[in-house]
């Protein structure tokens, strides 16, 4: 707030010594009174005069973060940090001394990530839906400013990687709903950025994998008919098959991970491909014997 302080001086010293909005506004924010500054600074806003000076929606800014930053409730906290960074990107167009686009961005960056980091955090919670939308407003709010500081794939692949593994934790947990579409999907997202993702393959490879197992695991061998084990086989093996290609790019990307090792050789088992399934356990068994 380098500018701040200097500038309000001035305008108290030129706007009745002290007793413009601005200069209370400025006073209360010192003090910690943060809801008295708002209102002030907020009733100013609504004068031509003082909307169009960039040092308002410089203090309103500074303001509302910090109003956002102490405030408990979720909604309150929300549209206080909303409204800082509307005011640092107003201040951040209007501004054509470029006096405060430093201070502008920093702050409007700052704001960007507590969305992701929230986002990241609340996953735990399994507060899906609203973890998306954070971080739907993290790439936006970064998108005001961004200048390659931040990159956005390796957040947006970290996000994901983040909420599929949640989904996958979630599905082993919960008998009821299948959450392996959500998890797949998530995954894919990371795929789009990187398709050699060893992460977001293996985890794919895993679950159509696992699928394939409780499927078979799940067959009353006594009551199926040739109809119902013809399709249940063709349903088995598909998911096999999709299984292999991700669980082979994971391979690529690490060729002596032993849980890739191994779910290739499950993998080509269950496709009956039995000579490739032992290539797979000799190189478990090589790499084994290593350690």
């Amino acid at each position: 707030m380098k500018y701040l302080f200097v500038i309000l001086s001035f305008l108290a010293f030129t706007n009745g010594f002290g007793q413009n909005m601005l200069d209370r506004s400025l006073k209360h924010y010192q003090n910690g009174e943060f809801n008295e500054a708002r209102i002030l600074i907020d009733s100013a806003l609504t004068s031509e005069l003082y909307a169009a000076e960039n040092i308002t929606w410089y203090l309103k800014g500074f303001i509302y973060k910090d109003l956002y930053k102490n405030s408990i409730e979720n909604t309150e906290k929300e549209n206080f940090r909303s409204e800082s960074i509307v005011a640092f990107n107003t201040l951040l167009n209007m501004d054509s001394t470029e006096q405060y686009e430093q201070e502008a961005r920093q702050n409007i960056k700052f704001l960007a990530t507590t969305y992701f980091n929230e986002a990241i955090a609340i996953i735990d919670q399994q507060l899906f839906q609203l973890a998306k939308a954070y971080y739907t407003k993290f790439e936006e709010t970064l998108a005001l400013v961004n200048d390659g500081s931040i990159s956005l794939a390796e957040s947006k692949s970290r996000f994901y990687l983040t909420l599929g593994s949640a989904y996958v934790q979630l599905n082993a947990k919960d008998s009821i709903k299948d959450h392996n579409t959500d998890a797949v999907n998530a995954f894919e997202e990371v795929l789009a950025i990187d398709s050699t993702n060893k992460e977001a393959n293996y985890n794919i490879g895993v679950i159509y994998y696992n699928s394939a197992v409780s499927n078979i695991l799940d067959l009353d061998y006594d009551d199926a008919d040739i109809l119902a084990f013809g399709k249940f086989e063709d349903r088995t093996i598909g998911l096999f098959k999709k299984s292999l290609p991700y669980m082979k790019r994971a391979y690529q990307a690490a060729s002596e991970d032993e849980n890739i090792l191994e779910g290739l050789a499950g993998i080509h088992f269950g496709l009956r491909e039995f000579e490739i399934s032992n290539k797979y356990k000799e190189e478990l068994l090589a790499l084994k014997e290593k350690k």
